[in-house]
C-alpha cells in the first residue's frame, strides 16, 4: 500500500508537468507556425517561445516531425469540439449543410488552423514528416467523415465537402498573406448563399 502511494506521489506531479509542458509547446508551435511559417519554425524556436529547455523539448519531441505530428493531432481534437459546438443549434440536415462553410472557416482560419495548413504544406518537402503524418491524416479524414455524417444526419456529399474544405483552406492562407484589412468572411458568406441556393433548387440535396 505504501509502495503504491509512493509511486502515485512520484509519478503524479511528473504527469502534470508533462501535460503542462506539452500545452506550452503546442501554443508556442502554433504561434510560430502562424506568424513565421513552417520553414522558419524549428524545435529550437518553439522551445524558446514556450520557455522550456531544449532538453525538455527533445524529451517530449525528439524531432521536428514528431512535434508537427503532435500539433496536427492536438488541433484536430480541438476542431472536433468546435464543429460540434457551432452546429449544435442547427437541427435540420439542410440547415447544417448550409452552416458548414462558416463553421469550417471559423476552425481553419484561426491561428491553429493556419498552423496545421502550414504543416501539411511543409510535409511535401519533408519526407520524415510526410511518413509520420500519413496514418494521422488518414485517421483524421475517416474521423471527419464519420463526424460529419453524425452532425449532418446524413452521408455528406464528398465533392461538396471537398469544395468547402478546399475553398476555406485557400481563403485562410490568402488572408494571412493578403494586404491588411482583407477578410475572407465575405467569400464564405457567398459560398453559403450558393450552397443554400443549391439546396433549394435540388441541385445539391435531393430527398
Amino acid at each position: 500500500m505504501r509502495a503504491a502511494a509512493s509511486k502515485k506521489r512520484r509519478y503524479g506531479p511528473h504527469a502534470v508537468r508533462s501535460a503542462a509542458t506539452r500545452r506550452l509547446v503546442l501554443d508556442a508551435a502554433i504561434k510560430c507556425l502562424f506568424e513565421h511559417g513552417y520553414g522558419a519554425t524549428s524545435t529550437v524556436t518553439v522551445a524558446e517561445e514556450a520557455g522550456v529547455s531544449r532538453g525538455a523539448m527533445m524529451h517530449q519531441f525528439p524531432s521536428k516531425a514528431d512535434l508537427m505530428t503532435f500539433v496536427v493531432e492536438a488541433v484536430f481534437e480541438e476542431d472536433l469540439a468546435l464543429y460540434h459546438e457551432m452546429l449544435a443549434d442547427k437541427t435540420a440536415p439542410r440547415e447544417r449543410v448550409a452552416a458548414y462553410p462558416l463553421a469550417a472557416w471559423t476552425v481553419m482560419s484561426r491561428p491553429a488552423g493556419v498552423a496545421v495548413l502550414e504543416i501539411f504544406q511543409g510535409s511535401r518537402s519533408d519526407k520524415e514528416l510526410a511518413t509520420k503524418l500519413a496514418s494521422t491524416y488518414a485517421r483524421i479524414e475517416e474521423t471527419a467523415r464519420s463526424i460529419l455524417q453524425q452532425e449532418l444526419h446524413r452521408s455528406p456529399s464528398a465533392p461538396l465537402m471537398h469544395l468547402v474544405a478546399g475553398a476555406v483552406r485557400g481563403l485562410s492562407i490568402t488572408q494571412v498573406i493578403a494586404a491588411e484589412g482583407e477578410d475572407g468572411i465575405a467569400a464564405i458568406r457567398l459560398l453559403q448563399k450558393l450552397i443554400q441556393a443549391g439546396i433549394e433548387t435540388g441541385v445539391l440535396v435531393k430527398d
